[in-house]
C-alpha cells in the first residue's frame, strides 16, 4: 500500500511537472509555425532587382581579395578584411559555452589594436600575434552580435542579431558584409556562403527601416527557404518585422 502511494505521489508529482511546461513549449511550436506561414504564404513583400544583386556580387568578390584567414579551429575563426575606406579590421566568430545553439562574432578595428596597445605598431602585420591579440580577450570586442538555429528543420533556421555598432559597419557596405555573414552562415544554413550575399544586401537596403530602437537589427531565414536558394536564386527572409524576398 505504502508503495503505490509512493508511485503516485510521484506520478502526480510529474503530471504537474509537464502541465507546467506545456503552456511553454506550445507556445513556442504556434510561435515558429506562425512564422513558417508568414514566410510560406507572403514570401514577397519586396523583391530586388537582378541588376543590385549582380552589383552586390561583383564588390563582394572584390572584396574576397583581400581577405585572409589568420586563425581557424573548431571553436574558433579570425579572418582580416578590408574596409571600403581601405583600412583593415577584422572578425571573430566562436561558439557560445553556454548555448551549442549559438555563435558570437565582433569585428575588431586594426587601429582599436594599436590604440589599446594590445599588439605593437611593428607586428600589425604578423597574423599570428593579431591572431594572439584578438583570440584571448575577445568577449572585451563583442558587443552582442551572434547567430543562432532554432526550431526544427521543417519550421526552423537561424537568427542572427547585430548589435548596433555592428549593424552600422554592415549597412555601410554590403560587399564587405556579403563575404563576412557568408562565413557566418556557412554551416548553419544550406547554401549560407552564397546566401550571405543577399542578406548583406538586405541589411544596407532595409536598415534604416527595420532597424531595432537602439539601431541593432535582426534577420531570420527559414531552412525551408534557403533549400530554395538554388532553384531561384533568391531567399525570403526577416528583416526586422518583415519578409523580403531578395
Amino acid at each position: 500500500m505504502i508503495k503505490k502511494i509512493k508511485i503516485s505521489a510521484m506520478f502526480m508529482a510529474l503530471l504537474l511537472l509537464s502541465i507546467a511546461f506545456a503552456p511553454a513549449v506550445t507556445a513556442q511550436a504556434e510561435s515558429q509555425n506562425k512564422e513558417y506561414a508568414d514566410a510560406t504564404e507572403n514570401p514577397n513583400k519586396v523583391s530586388v532587382s537582378e541588376e543590385d544583386i549582380k552589383k552586390a556580387m561583383e564588390k563582394a568578390n572584390e572584396t574576397s581579395k583581400s581577405m585572409k584567414v589568420l586563425k581557424e579551429t573548431d571553436k574558433e575563426k579570425i579572418v582580416s578584411f578590408k574596409k571600403d575606406d581601405g583600412s583593415i579590421a577584422y572578425m571573430i566568430s566562436w561558439a557560445d559555452e553556454k548555448n551549442p545553439n549559438r555563435t558570437n562574432f565582433a569585428f575588431v578595428d586594426q587601429s582599436e589594436l594599436a590604440s589599446k596597445k594590445l599588439v605593437p605598431i611593428e607586428s600589425l602585420n604578423d597574423d599570428s600575434v593579431v591572431a594572439e591579440a584578438i583570440s584571448v580577450p575577445k568577449i572585451n570586442f563583442w558587443d552582442g552580435s551572434y547567430l543562432e538555429t532554432y526550431g526544427s528543420t521543417t519550421t526552423g533556421g537561424v537568427h542572427i542579431h547585430f548589435s548596433a555598432k555592428d549593424g552600422l559597419l554592415l549597412a555601410g557596405g554590403a560587399g564587405t558584409a556579403a563575404i563576412l555573414l557568408g562565413i557566418i552562415l556557412d554551416g548553419p544554413l544550406p547554401y549560407g556562403d552564397a546566401i550571405g550575399i543577399l542578406v548583406a544586401y538586405g541589411i544596407a537596403t532595409f536598415y534604416w527601416m527595420e532597424s531595432n530602437s537602439d539601431n541593432s537589427i535582426d534577420v531570420r531565414i527559414l531552412y525551408a527557404n534557403a533549400l530554395q536558394y538554388p532553384l531561384t536564386g533568391h531567399v525570403s527572409m526577416k528583416i526586422g518585422s518583415y519578409w523580403y524576398t531578395i
